[in-house]
Formats: C-alpha cells, structure tokens, sequence
C-alpha cells in the first residue's frame, strides 16, 4: 500500500445537500491539489461535475469553513475558495452575488435561501487586516442588487441560520469567547419578514455551560435542536415554549462543531425521526419514535458517519464508512432496508484478509480512569513476525483536542499494518462521543490528561504482549501534535515521534491563533495572563533538556492555525542539543495537508524515518530525508 496509491485515494467528503432527489456533494481532491469539487448523483444518474473545472468551492470562515454551498432547484450558491466571494451558478453562469474585497475581506458559510428566493441568510467573517481585527456577524445576502446587511451581531459567533417552513421565523445559535460550541451556545429566535428583516430576536435555550447544536424546524414549524443540558447530547424539541425531551438516554447525539453544515439527524416530512449516535465510540444509525422515545437501531456496516445525515419519504442519505468499507456517499432506502453507494466505492487495494480490523480496547489510565483505544495489528500475508517477538507501536493521537477517533477503514493506518507495525488510536480523555463528563477530562488539563492516556495505551499494549517496548512511537497532527510534542518530552516511553503541524509553545499559541480557537486554552489550560506559568510548565519548548529521542517535524508554510514558527522553535533547540531529527517544510499548504504531492512526500519521509531510527532494514524505494544529528 504505497503512498502515491493513499495520495490517489486522497479524496475527502465534505458538505452534503439534497435538491429534488438529487444529491450534491463536496469532494476535496488531492490528486487535483485540494480543489473542492461540487458532484452531483440521482437515482438515475451517474456521479457528474457540477461547476466549471476551474472552481473550487471552499468556505474559509473559522479557518476550517463547512456549510460552503446551497442548492435550491438546480441552482447552486458557493463560496469560492478563491476570492471567498459567493456565486450563483444557473444556467451553466457563474455570477459573483457579493461584492469584491477592497481593504477588507469577506468570507461567508452555512448558507440558507428565503422563501421568495430573493436573499441569502448566512454567517460572515469580516477581517480587518489593517486592524488585525476579525467580526463575525448574521447577514443577509441580496442576490439581485449583490449588497450585504447584518441582520443580527454583538456574539463572537454565528452558526446554523435556519428558516421555519412558514418562512416567518428565524433560528441560530451563538456564542462568545472564551467559550467554543461545544462549551456555551445560546440558541436564538426572531420573527422574519419580507426583505427579510428580523425582528424580536430572544434567547430561547443554551447559555451558561449548556452547549447547543443543529436546530432544525419540522413540516409543523416546531423547533427541534440537540442540547447537553443532560450530561448527554440529547433531541429536544421546543414548541411554544414546551420543551421536550425526544430521547432521554446516555448517547451522544451531538458532535463537535469544528465545521458549519452538521446534521446527525434528520425529521422527514412524515415527521418520521431519523438520527446518528455515539456506543464505545462508534456511530450508529438509528430510528426514534418521537411519542415515546423508542430507539430501533438500524442494522448496517457502517460504524462511522460523517455526521451529516438528510432524508426525505422514501431515502436516508449519508457519507459513511466501515471498518473494512471506505467513506463514500450511500442511500438508504427506508422501506426495502437496503442501501446504494452513489459515489464511487473502488476495490480496497489490500486482499480483504491484509485489511488490519481495529479492535476495541480499554485500560486504566493515571489515577485509575479507564480510558478507549482502537488497536490494529499489523497484518500481510506474505510476511510474519519472528517466534517470540512484538511489534512496533505506533501510537495516535488525534487533533482538536475536542474530537474523536473512530474505527473506519483508514488507508493511513493500514499504510502501516502493512508494513509490520501495530497501532493504537486513542480516544484519550476529553474526546467525543463518550458523554459530557468525558469530553470535560481535558478542562484545566491539556497536555496532562491526553499524554498520560497515550503513554498509558502504549504500556497496556506492551504489557499485553501486543507491542514491543523498545520500539514504541507516537504520531500526532495540530493538538495531536502536541500531545505527540509533550509525551517526547515529558516521559521516557516512546523511541521516537512525528509531529504534524503541533503546538510546541502554548502561550505562542494563544497570542498568536486564529480568532475561533483564540481563546481556547483558557478552558483547557487557563486564561492569561494568570495562568502563564502553567503554559510555560506544559509547552514543550521550554523543556528541551528533558527531550532524548528523535522527531520528525511537517509544516505547512502558510498555516494559521498553528503557524510554522511553532515548529522551527523546536527546530532550534533540537539542533542545540544535537538530537536527530528533520523538519519538512512544504509551501502552499495551510493547516492540514491537501496535495497529493504533499502527502507523498510527508507518508515516504515518516516511514524513512522510523526505518532508520529503529535501524530496519527494507527493500522497499522510496524517497530519502536528510536526518540531522543522526549518527
């Protein structure tokens, strides 16, 4: 399973829509330098290219954007990813529907038509680069005259504007720094009127530690929304003031929302509740019914959902993936239980007995709490291991920090399962989809809870006799990275590391992020300038006397998130202390890696690395780094 065949696979799923029975997707395209790729399928339609070849759609609100396009009977409203402006696209014309940046720049996301097709309602970023200021606000777009009007503003954020069927209210949610959605969102409702004026916009639920997400409006114009008021993100439903729990149980409902354009349930116009949760840390399809809270689990081999889920009378339709099946668009047909891939699903390129299934496993962690993982052992058939030995370990260590892992077929884990090494993929504390209480372990506690997790998963496999203990690594990408930065440094465990664009200085990182994410260490380490000695105590820069083993360091050059200067502070003091290690610095890619050729390269020099630092010998050809201080 070589890189350039995981670089030609690299296509990733984004935002979903459903237009008259018709499916519109979004495709980011490695082979195609990550150009974002509106697709198109039917029930009786083959996959087709909707824009021109030289669009790429792409939202950049938050940085990560989402929610980048709407479709309302064939005609599709974009935000381009190259000047951020939004366009129309009828009739094979594309008619740019905002005006051009000056001295400003404008970027817009989570899309919303009115009913009489004349506006837009949609979240905008405004940065002002003279200021170094940015203003996120609710507008209204006018697609006839291409003019702008803030319809609501004063929160930090803005997400899921949404209409009521009626088209006389409505809905969003909200929230101010320091907080993130998934901490504090207040859900709002105002009266709409014609031109698309709001008026009487009042709170109607979230706010104080209660975090809020996908309000969606039934045929009935009731208002229905996912809340964590429980401890779990549960359905509710909110009418005239009458709340109402949908589903009362101990199931995430909910995910994070680090992208606009989420759904993990869907109300069809039969008013019949189709929903996705969370069980052991997998994702399960499921039908509610809404009069008393029954849960029927629909049986599929999906065990991951890219959290959008749409549907109409007759069809469930998702993004989905299995532990031996790739992500790639289905449709589920409600009344023949049968489900239809409309993307393409191309043959796995390892014989299904060479695909490594993940298995789950749990171990106690620092002061006794039991903490999840997903371990792969390595898997081929034309090689086994010697009599008496085990394995290299690599250890994985996800971003967000407020996120999860799941067990879906992951071309980049059995990239190495292939090649001999067994990998643990820890949902450390503080991930999603195991409750509140959970995702609450890392408040106060980054680089502490999440390192001790990742150490403890490589001891418990190494104690299991599922790994070797002289040959353990971990790898890690942005908070990944730094959980990767800090268990190098701070405990002697691993051999070596790789780290992804990770964080090495946190207080760098809170003077120096992007507006979403500008204050999220205050929660999960402490506000500045109060807490400073805790952000000297847990940033790996300011601990390198403590660092022995070798690092592999990859950098996009135009990251914002985590900029490059994170990485060549690490840089300086690896070479100070004359540890081996290489820094791969590639330019035009931000934060995560797009390109084909970037990926390549960055999969080849991470398996040339370990290779040389575990002193395996192989005869496989693939490109050389230059590792410093090697000998």
């Amino acid at each position: 399973l070589t890189a350039e065949i995981l670089a030609n696979k690299g296509k990733r799923f984004g935002q979903v829509q459903l237009d008259n029975g018709s499916m519109y997707w979004l495709e980011v395209r490695a082979a195609e330098k990550g150009r974002g790729v509106l697709v198109r399928s039917s029930q009786n339609s083959l996959c087709e290219e909707v824009l021109p070849r030289d669009v790429s759609v792409r939202s950049k609100v938050h940085e990560y954007g989402g929610g980048d396009f709407i479709v309302d009977n064939g005609v599709v409203y974009f935000s381009n990813a190259e000047d951020c402006r939004v366009y129309k696209f009828e009739n094979n014309q594309l008619t740019p529907i905002t005006p051009a940046a000056t001295d400003l720049e404008f970027r817009f996301a989570d899309f919303c038509l009115t009913p009489c097709k004349k506006y837009l309602i949609a979240v905008r970023e405004v940065h002002k680069t003279s200021e170094h200021q940015v203003i996120n606000d609710l507008v209204r777009i006018d697609i006839a005259d291409k003019t702008v009007t803030v319809l609501h503003s004063g929160f930090d954020f803005y997400s899921f504007p949404r209409i009521s069927p009626n088209g006389h209210r409505l809905c969003w949610t909200c929230w101010n720094q320091p907080d993130m959605p998934w901490d504090a969102t207040e859900l709002w409702l105002a009266d709409l009127h014609e031109e698309a004026a709001i008026s009487a916009a009042h709170q109607v639920s979230g706010g104080e530690g209660v975090s809020i997400f996908q309000p969606s409006w039934d045929n009935q114009g009731v208002l229905h929304y996912i809340s964590d008021a429980s401890g779990w993100n549960n359905l509710y439903s909110h009418d005239d003031g009458v709340l109402n729990a949908l589903c009362p149980i101990d199931r995430d409902f909910g995910t994070p929302q680090w992208i606009f354009g989420l759904g993990t349930y869907v109300i069809n116009s039969d008013e019949t509740l189709y929903a996705l949760y969370f069980e052991e840390g997998q994702q399960q399809l499921c039908h509610i019914d809404p009069s008393n809270g029954h849960i029927e689990q629909i049986a599929l081999p999906f065990k991951h959902f890219e959290s959008q889920l749409l549907g109409d009378e007759e069809n469930l339709y998702f993004c989905a993936a299995g532990p031996a099946i790739e992500s790639a668009m289905y449709r589920y047909n409600i009344a023949e239980k049968k489900y239809y891939a409309l993307s393409e699903v191309s043959p796995f390129p390892l014989p299904a007995g060479d695909i490594s299934i993940a298995k789950s496993v749990k171990f106690s962690s620092s002061s006794g709490r039991e903490c999840h993982a997903f371990y792969y052992a390595p898997i081929n058939s034309y090689y086994e291991g010697l009599d008496d030995t085990c394995p290299p370990l690599i250890v994985m260590s996800h971003g967000g920090p407020t996120a999860a892992t799941d067990n879906s077929l992951n071309p980049g884990i059995q990239f190495w399962t292939n090649r001999g090494f067994a990998v643990a993929d820890v949902n450390y504390g503080g991930s999603t989809g195991f409750g509140k209480r959970y995702q609450k372990l890392l408040d106060g506690q980054w680089g502490i809870v999440d390192v001790e997790d990742c150490v403890a998963a490589a001891k418990y496999l190494v104690g299991q006799k599922l790994a070797d203990p002289k040959a353990l690594l971990i790898r890690g990408g942005s908070a990944g990275g730094y959980t990767t930065l800090c268990a190098l440094t701070f405990f002697d465990v691993f051999t070596a590391g790789m780290s992804r664009y990770g964080v090495s200085d946190l207080e760098a990182l809170a003077q120096e992020c992007h507006k979403f994410e500008g204050r999220y260490t205050d929660n999960m380490v402490g506000p500045l300038p109060e807490a400073k000695g805790i952000y000297i105590e847990r940033s790996p820069i300011h601990h390198t006397d403590q660092l022995s083993c070798p690092i592999l360091l990859l950098q996009g050059a135009d990251d914002k998130v985590v900029p490059p200067n994170q990485a060549e502070m690490m840089v300086e003091a690896l070479e100070a202390k004359k540890i081996p290690y290489s820094y791969l610095l590639f330019e035009g890619e931000g934060h995560g890696f797009r390109n084909a050729e970037t990926i390549i390269k960055a999969f080849e020099a991470e398996l040339y690395f370990y290779r040389k630092i575990l002193k395996v010998e192989s005869e496989e050809s693939i490109a050389e780094i230059d590792i410093k201080n090697l000998n």
